[in-house]
């Protein structure tokens, strides 16, 4: 029942302090830069950290650029030779190892709003493609080049006239990557840039 009360208490916070917020956040060519830190969702929470700029095409869509940090935990197998020696050969023994790769790259990707209360609360949709480069350490140093698409969504709910927490949720596939699928949540802030 405790709980129950606390999100009732919450939703009409959410609806009080909307009435306070003023006025059409989105404006035709409109900046805005944005960071963001959060986690993978499955597997282990790797963290995930970006900077980005956004530029508004019109009251509901924009481009969004931005560099991005990946960590990627993933699991591999080492030979090494068993302390016992069976005849004239050694045994070989399989161990398996959890490692972190390390990507950075710059991702660009289209938004569209599709759903807001043109006050303080956007819900946006995007679609886009990222590419840079992946470091591993198993057991010898890798770089890999990593491409692929991206889909996500994001709520934006602004809280001062120029400034938004974000909320946001994206899947990345790069077939040439460590894990080839990821799926990353987010949190962060985002300052309109105009006068």
């Amino acid at each position: 029942m405790y709980s129950n009360m606390k999100i009732v208490i919450l939703i009409l916070l959410l609806f009080a302090g909307d009435s306070m917020v003023k006025a059409q956040r989105h404006y035709k060519r409109i900046s805005a830069l944005e960071g963001s830190y959060g986690t993978n969702i499955f597997g282990k929470a790797d963290k995930a950290a970006n900077i980005s700029f956004s530029k508004y095409i019109d009251r509901t869509s924009y481009w969004k650029a931005g560099l991005n940090y990946f960590e990627n935990s993933f699991e591999y197998s080492v030979n090494t030779d068993a302390s016992q020696s069976l005849g004239k050969m050694t045994a070989m023994q399989s161990r398996e190892r959890e490692e972190t790769a390390r990507n950075w790259f710059i991702n660009g990707s289209y938004n569209r709003t599709i759903v807001s209360n043109l006050k303080s609360i956007y819900w946006n949709i995007g679609i886009g493609c990222f590419l840079g480069t992946e470091y591993t350490k198993h057991p010898s140093e890798e770089y890999q080049f990593i491409v692929g698409p991206e889909i996500g969504t994001e709520v934006e709910f602004f809280i001062l006239p120029k400034l938004a927490i974000i909320v946001g949720i994206k899947e990345m596939w790069s077939p040439l990557s460590i894990k080839e699928w990821n799926t990353v949540w987010n949190a962060g802030l985002k300052i309109l840039l105009y006068k």
